[in-house]
Parts: C-alpha cells; structure tokens; sequence
C-alpha cells in the first residue's frame, strides 16, 4: 500500500469518526483533519536552516515548517494555520508567525509546531554564554560574481561563566551591531569593491567589482565589554559575467528582453532594470537581474530625472523636457567616474554618464536612449459593459442565458479616443447605481459583483468620467 492510500484510510476513519461526535473538542478535531487533508499532507518538519538548537538569551529567532505531501516525495511550505508553541514551565515566548523570543535565563525547552492533526518538534537550548567576537564569515564558503549578492551567517564565538567556549551563528541581536570592514587585498587600502548590508537581522555581500578583499567584523564584545575585532577573513569577488543589458521592468523574460525605441511622456515614468549574462561553474549560461548593485548615469538631468527606486530593484526615469532623448548607462565593475562612499550603500546613480575605461576587462557597460513626448491628453469616447462575459447595450434589456446563476459580474471597459481601452471596473472614478435591490445585491468591496436575490429585470447605471451607461439585464427563474 502506498503513502497516499495508506493517507486517504486514515483520513476517512478519523472523518467518520469524528463526524459520530458533537461536542466542541471534536469539532475542533474535525477543522484540524480537514486542514491537513485540504493540502494533502502526511508530515511537517522544520525546513533546513531554520533548525538553530542553541540560541542566546535576550534575543530571538524565526522558525518555519514545511509539509510532506501525500506521495512521500514533495515538500511545500507552510506559513498560515501553524499552532506554535512551547513545552510547560519556558519563560521564552513564541508567537504565532513562529518568532522565540528568549528569557533572561538559560533553559532547554521544546518548540512545538501544529498544523491540522499533524504535529513536529525540536529541542532548542537557550545560553547565557555571551558574544565575545566573529571568528568566520559564513559557514560555507562564499562564492559571488560581479554585481550579485549573498546572504551571510557570519559564526561567532561565545564565552560562558565558566570559560568554555560555544561556536554558533551570530544571533540576531548582536548581527545588528557589527560594522564591517573591508579592505584590498593588495595593498590593505579601504575597498569599493564590496559591501555588508545589514538589513532586518539578516546580513547580505555585495560584490561591486572583481577581486581580492579582506573582510573584518567589529563588534563590542558582550564578554569583556571591549570593542573586538575580527581576524582578517579573505573573500574573492569573481567576474564570470558575460554581458549586461538594459531592459523594461515589465519585462518578464529576462533572457528576451530588450530596449528599443523606448519612450516616456512628459511628467511620467518608466522603470528599467540591468540584465546580467553570467556563466555558472558548470559552463551553462543564466540571466540575472542585477540592478540594485548597478552603477547608473544619465548625460542630461534637465531631459529626464532618475533615482532608484526604495527597494533598489529599478531605475525610475521620469521625463522633463518633450521631444527630447536622454541616454540611460548602466555598469558592473569597476568605472571610470568616481563614486562616493556613501553612494555605494544607498546605490549609486551618477547625474554624468556611466563608463568603463577602454580595456578594463572588469567592467561592463551598456546604454540606451529614451524618448520624452508629449503628455497628450486623450478623451474618453464610450463605455463598453459585460454582464457575465455577455455583452450588453447601452439601456438595452438582456436575458441572462441558461440558469439562474449566483453572482452577476459586471466589466466596465472604458475607450479611448486614441484608439486605446483600460478596464475601470474597480476604478475610483467609476460610480454604480443599483436601481433593483430586490433582484440583485452589490458585494461590499468588489465594484461591479452582485448577489442575485431573485428572478427579474435588474439595472445598474454606471458613470465615468461624465458618460453614462445603463446596464439593464433579466435574471432567469
């Protein structure tokens, strides 16, 4: 018998099981089974990582599951419905997004995740032992290319009253307060090349350019309550990129995407992205967006302004001046303009254009013109409405086919003089007008859905921008 049918047996005997009682206990029962039947899953397990058995007090960390699904073979994770909780007598909390928040004591306890009937435990000690300074960068070794990032786990040393020594990751309150150092291997001058971003307790690297660094952690030591750096931890920021590109940010094939004859109205924006060509350690090429760690320029801010965006995850170009054109650069490397230190952790974006100096093999370079037209106003000529996927005619009555149906869908589309269409259904600007509230009933938050509450002649009127349009349509017995 296989995992799925052995499954479904013991779903259906606790079904009918279940199903003989009434009272409130079982009842919950029966909500626990049909959640875990409703994805299909034998097992939940705690995912790889997130797995941290001896953690600091005073600080917290994140757990997360995932479920095995019926075949034995496929996992999925599980972020909703999970029961966290913890074993009698823990003066550690944890909240149900499955975040410890340890004591002010050493303890061992147990964290407890549920999900449906299924349940999954894991042993944890919390330590007093206390941060004394970073003895690794991550506990892998850390492979980057140009222009790409990695998250890091940085290893710590940790002292505890009676001198013995724990090696574990760096918790996640003391992650936050290591400044990072970073130096040329060559001549031990302060590098560009690279940079630590420490964001949300997590910390990312970020390889700028190509090279040799030595890379330090500098902490205040919870131990000796000295500020304690770290041994000089040697990292290589490869090349391995082939080429690099322009592109839409609404592009979606990043393998296809290109930037032709690109244009942008007056007082509007559009948003690019650098697309990076790289070639993996197993000689087959991948595409990659890297455009929170490009440098960016523009040869004229009057044309066009540009900024990244908050996320760093586009460049944002509005226009300023019609009828012109503005050439966006982009690089990765190592460029010819000078770039400050403190645009190197915000992301740079030069108002000169961005360069690689002839022959410099470790930096790429690519650029595009965008056109700045005219923001010409364009009218709205009709309104075209479908109930139901029907079509219907303006103030013309229209029998809905087949059976009385559940729910009434209106899509109001709006057609524009300059032979474009947008769907304004769930605009703003739209405004409905219900004049049959005994046969249909609007579905609060949804524009345009209704309840049908009886067989009869419905009609709504809708309005935008000064034109109206009577949708009038008969429900079926």
């Amino acid at each position: 018998m296989n995992f799925k049918s052995i499954y479904s047996f013991i779903v259906c005997s606790l079904f009918f099981m279940l199903t003989a009682c009434s009272d409130a206990e079982n009842e919950k029962d029966l909500v626990d089974l049909f959640t875990t039947a409703s994805q299909d899953l034998i097992a939940i397990q705690f995912i790889d990582g997130t797995t941290e058995d001896i953690i600091s007090i005073d600080t917290f960390f994140d757990y997360s599951i995932e479920g095995l699904k019926s075949n034995g073979v496929d996992v999925i994770p599980i972020s909703d419905n999970i029961e966290w909780s913890l074993s009698d007598g823990a003066t550690s909390t944890i909240d149900q997004n499955g975040r410890l928040s340890t004591g002010s004591v050493a303890e061992t306890i147990t964290v407890n995740a549920k999900f449906g009937i299924l349940i999954t435990s894991f042993s944890v000690f919390v330590s007093a032992a206390k941060f004394d300074k970073v003895i690794e960068l991550n506990s892998t070794t850390v492979a980057i290319n140009l222009c790409q990032s990695q998250s890091i786990n940085p290893i710590g040393s940790y002292i505890d009253d009676d001198g013995s020594e724990e090696i574990r990751p760096v918790d996640n309150t003391t992650i936050n307060t290591i400044t990072w150092l970073i130096r040329n291997q060559e001549d031990d001058t302060a590098s560009q090349r690279a940079f630590i971003k420490t964001e949300n307790s997590q910390a990312e690297l970020q390889a700028l350019e190509t090279g040799n660094v030595i890379i330090q952690a500098r902490a205040t030591s919870l131990n000796s309550g000295a500020v304690v750096t770290s041994d000089d931890f040697n990292q290589t920021l490869d090349h391995n990129l082939n080429s690099l590109k322009l592109c839409l940010k609404s592009n979606t094939g990043l393998n296809t995407c290109t930037l032709n004859n690109t244009e942008v109205i007056k007082d509007n924006t559009i948003s690019l992205m650098t697309v990076a060509n790289y070639q993996a350690s197993n000689g087959s090429n991948f595409d990659q967006d890297v455009s929170a760690l490009s440098k960016w320029g523009t040869d004229d801010t009057d044309i066009a302004t540009i900024a990244l965006s908050a996320d760093r995850q586009q460049l944002n170009i509005t226009g300023n001046t019609a009828n012109s054109t503005v050439a966006i650069s982009v690089a990765c490397g190592n460029v010819e303009q000078t770039v400050q230190n403190s645009d190197i952790e915000e992301g740079v974006v030069l108002t000169e254009p961005v360069t690689c100096a002839n022959g410099n093999i470790n930096c790429l370079d690519a650029t595009a013109d965008v056109g700045i037209t005219e923001n010409i106003q364009t009218d709205l000529d009709s309104l075209t409405v479908t109930v139901n996927n029907a079509t219907l005619t303006d103030g013309t009555a229209l029998i809905i086919p087949g059976q009385q149906p559940i729910t009434i869908i209106l899509v109001v589309t709006a057609n524009f003089s300059d032979n474009t269409t947008e769907d304004v259904t769930a605009d703003s600007d739209v405004t409905y007008n219900n004049q049959t509230t005994t046969v249909i009933d609007q579905v609060a938050g949804t524009p345009g859905t209704y309840t049908v509450l009886a067989a009869g002649q419905a009609e709504v009127e809708m309005t935008f921008q000064g034109i109206t349009f009577t949708a009038i349509f008969v429900i079926p017995n």
